[in-house]
């Protein structure tokens, strides 16, 4: 048996849309309707834009090769932002994913010592924000560091007005690097900013509006399949939180989907959904 780990290129697409779609009925689905269903890794047409997009972002796209199959296939993102306070290099693993054939064989594990290897030095900290399922798994490689266990929460639009915001077309990812990811901590700092502007899908997977909000950035981002819901990304100050949710309300959503502390969602009287956590292993 010969594992071989690497970054991915683009002529690995179709063996990383194998992986993630083994054991799919996708047939008769359109490219929209496969993203719909999971991704971007559910068609060719799609994956390679998005691959393309982490290399060309000098991210870091892996995937595991048994015997020339792909079986195996990791993002992770490399950057330099807030965590809690304090300005920490981090390699965010974002997606790991065997294919259903080859799991319980190490493959897994394999991938995230490669990972390990390939960042010490470079980073302080591997995070990821973890299934509830996957945990287990990640405790047993050393994760034990919980970094944020925040509140995945869904607010109304109506209670809140859009003051003191400044849309925007664009902002690059070093006017944020230095705030803190106050409001859509789903995955890293970084990892949200590349969702926003780097992994852009016309007509299902795009930006709604990005702008500033007092001292805040802030972007909105409609959710694919679900009708005036956006996704809420805010930079910077929880105070500012609620400028961005009205102007939500403005641009037409009822209602926005984020992650926020326990302080902030208590204040906003929005329902709980559930806990997101981040968590970390040192480098």
């Amino acid at each position: 048996m010969n594992l071989e780990i690497r970054v991915a290129t683009l002529d690995d697409v179709k063996g990383i849309v194998d992986v993630h779609t083994a054991g799919e009925e996708l047939s008769g689905f359109s490219v929209r309707e496969r993203y719909l269903r999971g991704g971007p890794w559910m068609s060719v047409e799609t994956c390679a834009v998005h691959i393309n997009a982490l290399l060309l972002e000098g991210q870091y796209p892996i995937v595991a090769e048994l015997d020339g199959r792909i079986v195996g296939e990791a993002e992770v993102f490399l950057s330099e932002e807030q965590i809690n306070g304090e300005m920490m290099r981090i390699a965010h693993l974002d997606v790991i994913e065997v294919h259903p054939d080859f799991r319980g064989k190490g493959i897994g594990r394999a991938i995230i010592e490669y990972i390990e290897g390939s960042f010490a030095g470079k980073a302080e900290l591997l995070t990821t924000q973890p299934d509830e399922e996957a945990i287990g798994f990640y405790r047993k490689l050393g994760f034990h560091e919980v970094l944020y266990e925040n509140w995945l929460v869904e607010v109304p639009t109506a209670k809140s007005s859009g003051d003191n915001v400044r849309p925007l077309k664009f902002f690059p990812w070093e006017k944020v690097k230095g705030l803190e990811l106050v409001a859509g901590r789903f995955q890293s700092s970084y990892d949200m900013w590349f969702s926003s502007f780097k992994d852009i899908f016309a007509g299902v997977h795009e930006l709604a509006e990005a702008g500033k909000v007092g001292n805040s950035y802030y972007v909105l981002k409609p959710l694919p399949g679900r009708p005036r819901k956006a996704s809420l990304f805010l930079w910077g100050d929880e105070k500012d939180i609620p400028g961005a949710i009205g102007r939500a309300g403005e641009i037409g959503f009822k209602s926005v989907l984020t992650v926020l502390d326990e302080k902030t969602a208590n204040a906003l009287s929005t329902e709980k959904k559930g806990k997101v956590p981040i968590i970390a292993k040192r480098l």
